[in-house]
C-alpha cells in the first residue's frame, strides 16, 4: 500500500497538481515499482513507508517513466534500471 506522502511526491514528479480519477493511475504505478523492488529482494521493512532516498527515487523515477506519454520514457527507464543496480549493492536485503 502506498502512503499519501509517496503519492503526493509521485504526483509532483509527473507535474500533476490537481486531484482526480488519474490519481489511481499514479498510485498503481507506484505500487508496481514497490512490487518490483520486492521482486529483487528488498526487505519489506524498507518499503513500508519508502523513506530511504534511493528507494524513494526509484519509485518516483518508475512512475515518471511510465505515466502518460512521457517523451523521456526510455531515458527514465534506463535511470530506473541504474537505480535498481545501486539498490542491489546496498543494505536493503537484511532481515
Amino acid at each position: 500500500m502506498i502512503d499519501e506522502g509517496l503519492l503526493a511526491a509521485a504526483k509532483l514528479r509527473v507535474r500533476k497538481t490537481r486531484s482526480n480519477v488519474l490519481d489511481d493511475d499514479i498510485r498503481q504505478l507506484a505500487e508496481v515499482a514497490v512490487t518490483d523492488l520486492k521482486r529483487i529482494g528488498v526487505n519489506e521493512k524498507y518499503l513500508s513507508k519508502c523513506e530511504d532516498p534511493l528507494l524513494r527515487e526509484a519509485v518516483l523515477t518508475f512512475v515518471n517513466a511510465n505515466y502518460g506519454s512521457n517523451p523521456d520514457s526510455e531515458k527514465l527507464t534506463l535511470s530506473y534500471n541504474m537505480l535498481l543496480t545501486k539498490i542491489k549493492g546496498g543494505k536493503y536485503f537484511d532481515v
